[in-house]
């Protein structure tokens, strides 16, 4: 049951990491493509056509294959591989106190894919428990780094907690992140969707204009979001993995009713 347990955990880590963002970036470009209208064939010379319904259509119908398997495995290989880069990207960014605590600043350094994240991995009131579970792990008295500690602690919960909310938190953290990371590259795509239509005078429909602007509004508005719970579910998974370790190494050890 445990091994049963440990491969679900690492099937919902591909599906709530990479898959899932994947899919997230895809339908971000889609709306983005739609919202370009008749800029998209003008710019690249009738390559890239108008996204319409029939467009769709004709995209799909192109596997020609009736079952739809033609359309869901290149579709899972994209949403795969740009999950995997959006994964990447979102992890360049660096502890910040000032940064996760004022909006704006926030805000400004996930725009330029360096989503902020705490200087401290949990939050300083669990520091006596930290200070004692890492006590329990720790080889010849040597205190062990955050680290050192977290896999560790980790690996001994996975196999003696069956319902821990570890993975839990991590999977949140990790999805919410590349969420932020996928409006930040939405909001660059408008903008420069924006300033290449203004400086190329074309002609297009004022509704394109429209959509890029609220879309580009729209993704400032999810990268405030997602990165603010990014934040949260961050320090979440650090408080759960000392907590949980704490209960289990230290908590009453309740007998089972006969």
């Amino acid at each position: 049951m445990n091994e049963l347990l440990a491969k679900l955990t690492n099937l919902g880590y591909e599906l709530f990491g990479v898959l899932i963002p994947g899919l997230i970036a895809l339908l971000f470009i889609l709306i983005w493509w739609n919202a370009l209208g008749a800029l998209a064939p003008l710019w690249t010379s009738d390559v890239v056509p108008e996204l319409t319904v029939a467009t769709a259509r004709s995209i799909v119908d192109s596997f020609n294959v009736a079952s739809g398997i033609g359309v869901a495995i290149p579709a899972f290989a994209i949403c795969y591989f740009a999950g995997h880069i959006l994964l990447w990207i979102s992890r360049s960014g660096g502890a910040s106190k000032s940064a996760c605590s004022v909006g704006w600043k926030r805000i400004s350094l996930s725009l330029v894919f360096r989503i902020p994240k705490p200087e401290a991995s949990f939050s300083t009131k669990l520091q006596r428990l930290y200070d004692k579970v890492q006590a329990k792990f720790a080889p010849d008295g040597i205190p062990l780094e955050w680290r050192e500690f977290y896999p560790v602690v980790k690996s001994f919960l996975s196999q003696h907690v069956i319902n821990s909310l570890v993975p839990t938190y991590q999977n949140k953290y990790t999805l919410h992140r590349s969420i932020t990371t996928a409006s930040a590259l939405l909001f660059w795509l408008c903008i420069v969707s924006l300033i290449g239509a203004w400086r190329s005078n074309a002609s297009v429909p004022p509704l394109n204009y429209g959509m890029l602007v609220g879309l580009a509004l729209g993704a400032i508005f999810l990268v405030w979001g997602f990165s603010s719970s990014y934040i949260y579910h961050w320090e979440m998974f650090g408080n759960t993995v000392i907590t949980e370790s704490y209960c289990r190494i230290f908590g009453p050890q309740y007998e089972s009713k006969k």
